[in-house]
């Protein structure tokens, strides 16, 4: 009897010892993008990490809430370089919508891409909506917004995308109740790379310069053409969130989000469009 106790004794005390490894795993475990070593950043960041810092050095941003998250993705290791705030939720107005849209590529396939390919150009509140009602609809045979945001948020975490402290108060990013880090728009756009309607996605994003919500944008510069960007803006909120296609030929995904800034809205666009140049002249 005493050597049966003794059996169970161990047997318990096994699997304490093995779910204590297992949790071990999970502790270590990262969604979304690999993490990067820390290392020293390269030189060829410097004017990108100089205009990110006056950034948050600015007067005007002294009461705001300044996220940002800027990854070198050129090579088969990401390479963070520019990370501040990054895992914060914050108010991302439409650029909630690249959640919406890249979730509905792979939901619906072809006969979505026209809607997809308006949304993104021209920011349609309305129609972004609709894509995610459509998506609850699909999922859960409940055309909601409830249901759309649900689905989603199981959607991007299927991905590798951590949906911690996300949240969807609509399905457009004009509700200020909405919540989304500039790390997590970073993953949604890192792990659309992998998709079959990746180019189809990449392509519906506004293009510095020439299309849509950006067609009047850093005309001129480095950025011009080497932009693709998903816009964002309501009241004391601006973002921006995409692709860069660097004049050296690197490869970058970055978001930029500001709330509640003390200036012009076109003043903060201008600020920010600051450093998606710097980004372009990698």
């Amino acid at each position: 009897m005493a050597a049966k106790r003794l059996l169970i004794s161990l047997l318990i005390l096994l699997q304490v010892v093995i779910s204590c490894q297992n949790d071990g795993k999970k502790a270590t475990m990262h969604k979304g993008l690999p993490v990067a070593k820390e290392t020293t950043p390269e030189p060829r960041y410097d004017t990108v990490l100089h205009a990110l810092s006056q950034l948050q050095k600015d007067p005007l941003l002294e009461n705001a809430s300044l996220g940002y998250m800027v990854v070198d993705v050129t090579s088969k290791d990401p390479v963070i370089v520019a990370d501040y705030h990054s895992k914060t939720p914050m108010i991302p107005a439409s650029t909630l919508k690249i959640f919406v849209t890249g979730a509905a590529l792979e939901f619906f396939g072809k006969p979505i891409i026209p809607e997809v390919t308006i949304t993104n150009q021209m920011s349609v509140n309305w129609r972004s909506s609709k894509l995610l009602r459509k998506i609850g609809g699909k999922v859960y045979n409940k055309a909601t917004t409830d249901a759309g945001a649900k689905a989603i948020l199981d959607f991007w975490n299927t991905k590798g995308v951590d949906t911690e402290g996300m949240f969807f108060y609509d399905g457009n990013g004009l509700s200020r109740n909405n919540a989304i880090s500039p790390k997590q728009l970073v993953d949604a756009l890192y792990a659309m790379r992998t998709s079959p309607y990746y180019q189809v996605f990449y392509e519906s994003l506004p293009l510095a310069g020439l299309t849509g919500t950006l067609h009047k944008a850093m005309k001129g510069s480095a950025a011009e053409g080497r932009v693709h960007a998903k816009t964002g803006t309501i009241n004391q909120v601006k973002s921006f969130a995409g692709y860069v296609s660097t004049v050296t030929g690197r490869k970058l995904i970055f978001s930029l989000i500001v709330n509640n800034y003390d200036c012009r809205v076109k003043l903060m666009k201008k600020k920010l469009e600051a450093v998606m140049i710097r980004m372009a002249e990698i």
